[in-house]
């Protein structure tokens, strides 16, 4: 199905990095395309890859009867596509493969992206699985990275293609047909790769799959029905589903056709598909940290959008001891709450002037470089300062390089084994004054104030373990960590800051899998699993779980073979999901979702 798909406007995926409360506007950003094919494939999967007799499947002069919003998916395979026919002819949406595995870009994406878009198409990417090359966590970062994801309005729910091994060179890239894994193994996977999506864009998943590979394959989970089902069923009607799911959003039902690539329906109106664009799951916060009344001390804060703008709701309230199980940790209220800057732009904060309180900022990443447009105080209105720095391929950072108070960008970049990092420390025409090559660029960059002398310095988050993992350096000219520590369950969104006043920056995590966000924040670098300070900011918009229904209506399990026409749907007209009054699916129960965000280094 889908193959790659990049960033979009850099907010939400900025959400984690701005959840990094560390001066770093650890953005999630996209990346530069990979270099080539993996060992085992060259990239070949599309939705409907893996199925035996997919290239021979069917083809259907028009969509199915009852269903008018139509639409395709595509990949690299389809080649140049023009998009202007595409919306000439009917087609109101599309996904386009963006990645596969965790070697892959898809070399069509950005035209297809942008050509869709540019057409008036809703657009959403899609990723490839490759259960065989990685953790769905890592995967989901690779694809994110490069989907260019934005809450928009116009684009759809990030989706993961699950299902079959492909053929490549006569072989399966892996064992068919679960890629080798168990039913464990495979839930697990899927459960880390939605959950960070969740955790980086806000937006449940899309999940493109067919019940005779995720019944026998999963072992009949029932763990994702809150997410959006795109089933492929290359029959009349869709008479079976995935267990799980009651309904569903999306239906590929042939695989050529009178548009380029394979033919979908939509069940809903198009109104019903605008809503679903325009709120795909209703993003979390964006998670920020800084210094709001200059006492020395960071504080919380969200960033949420207004219309336009984004609205902020920062507090100086600091939490107490961790309340003992069964208690309540205290809920803290905001004491700023204002809009400033373009929802297009990532938030961003620091101290800009050197008077030691942070105000907000954005950055822009669209252009040539990054653009930040920075206020000194805590108001609606035009930026105080605007400045240009650094390549548009590199995560957009800011931070005190030079100890003087004042607050200058810097980037990351990530092409090769270890992260470069390049500082300035002017807001006026800035050059590159700091140079590093330090910390493994497969981990996600953070900077901070490590030792209290003043200056920041760089360090990596690693969050594919049990826990966080910080690699942290105090002097600009290190090339080794020189401080490891472990903190925090690695489904919290980690943080960094001077939570006390000391001067020395250390770390936290905000754990988002219940309704409200509780704040878990140590004084010390010295790991742990124990917090100094605990509470309560921010809600999630996760809706509690649904209590289970008397009767449950069987889902679908027909666990045969694959074939190129999956079993068919449910015998009525399934609802159409995801509408904003209606149970739009949401992380699987049973997971611990994370927010849109990446570590919040304190934003500076």
């Amino acid at each position: 199905m889908p193959h790659q798909f990049r960033l979009h406007r850099v907010a939400p995926t900025l959400a984690a990095v701005t959840a990094v409360a560390t001066a770093v506007l650890g953005l999630t950003l996209s990346t530069r395309a990979a270099g080539g094919p993996g060992p085992d494939a060259g990239g070949e999967g599309w939705a409907g890859a893996g199925m035996p007799e997919a290239p021979a499947g069917r083809m259907l002069l028009g969509a199915p009867g009852g269903y008018p919003v139509t639409g395709i998916d595509v990949s690299n395979h389809q080649q140049d596509i023009d998009w202007k026919k595409v919306a000439d002819k009917g087609a109101k949406f599309a996904y386009a493969k963006a990645t596969e595995g965790t070697h892959f870009d898809d070399a069509e994406y950005r035209d297809n992206l942008s050509g869709a878009k540019r057409n008036g198409v809703y657009f959403g990417a899609y990723h490839f699985a490759r259960p065989d090359e990685g953790g769905g966590r890592s995967q989901a970062d690779y694809f994110l990275d490069r989907a260019q994801y934005t809450n928009d309005g116009h684009t759809l729910p990030p989706m993961l293609d699950i299902e079959w091994p492909y053929k490549w060179k006569g072989k399966y890239v892996a064992d068919s047909p679960c890629w080798g894994k168990s039913k464990s193994d495979l839930v697990k996977w899927i459960r880390d790769f939605t959950e960070r999506v969740r955790e980086r864009t806000g937006s449940a998943t899309m999940i493109y799959t067919n019940p005779n590979w995720w019944n026998p394959c999963t072992g009949k989970s029932t763990a994702f029905g809150r997410h959006y089902l795109f089933v492929s069923s290359y029959t009349d009607k869709v008479s079976g589903l995935p267990a799980g799911w009651d309904h569903w959003t999306l239906w590929q039902y042939a695989n050529h056709g009178k548009l380029p690539g394979d033919q979908n329906v939509f069940n809903g109106s198009l109104s019903e598909l605008a809503a679903l664009a325009s709120n795909p799951m209703g993003p979390m916060p964006k998670l920020v940290v800084g210094d709001w009344d200059g006492d020395g001390t960071m504080t919380a804060g969200l960033v949420t959008p207004s219309g336009e703008h984004w609205r902020w709701r920062l507090t100086n309230q600091r939490g107490t001891a961790p309340v003992a199980a069964g208690g309540a940790d205290p809920l803290l209220t905001p004491d700023l709450d204002f809009e400033y800057g373009d929802v297009e732009k990532a938030p961003i904060v620091g101290d800009w002037d050197g008077d030691g309180t942070w105000t907000p900022g954005t950055v822009d990443s669209e252009g040539k470089r990054h653009d930040y447009y920075l206020a000194n105080g805590f108001r609606p209105g035009p930026s105080d300062v605007h400045v240009g720095f650094g390549d548009i391929e590199d995560v957009p950072l800011v931070g005190d390089w030079d100890g003087n108070g004042t607050f200058t960008p810097g980037t990351a970049d990530a092409d090769g084994k270890r992260h470069d990092w390049k500082f300035t420390n002017s807001l006026v025409d800035p050059k590159t004054e700091v140079k590093l090559s330090v910390g493994d660029a497969e981990k996600t960059p953070v900077v901070g104030d490590w030792d209290g002398n003043g200056t920041w310095t760089p360090g990596t988050v690693d969050n594919d373990g049990e826990r966080h993992d910080y690699y942290l350096v105090n002097s600009l000219t290190a090339t080794t960590a020189e401080i490891h520590l472990g903190f925090g369950d690695v489904y919290t969104v980690p943080l960094v800051g001077d939570w006390d006043g000391d001067g020395k920056f250390s770390v936290g995590a905000v754990d988002a899998s219940g309704t409200a966000m509780r704040w878990l924040l140590s004084n010390n670098l010295l790991g742990g699993d124990l917090p100094d300070l605990a509470f309560r900011y921010g809600e999630t918009g996760i809706l509690p779980d649904p209590q289970p229904s008397p009767s449950p209506s069987p889902s679908a399990s027909p666990s045969g073979t694959p074939s190129a026409s999956p079993s068919p749907a449910s015998a009525s007209k399934p609802i159409p999901s995801a509408g904003p009054g209606s149970p739009s699916p949401s992380t699987s129960p049973s997971a611990k979702p994370v927010l849109n965000q990446r570590p919040v280094v304190p934003k500076m």
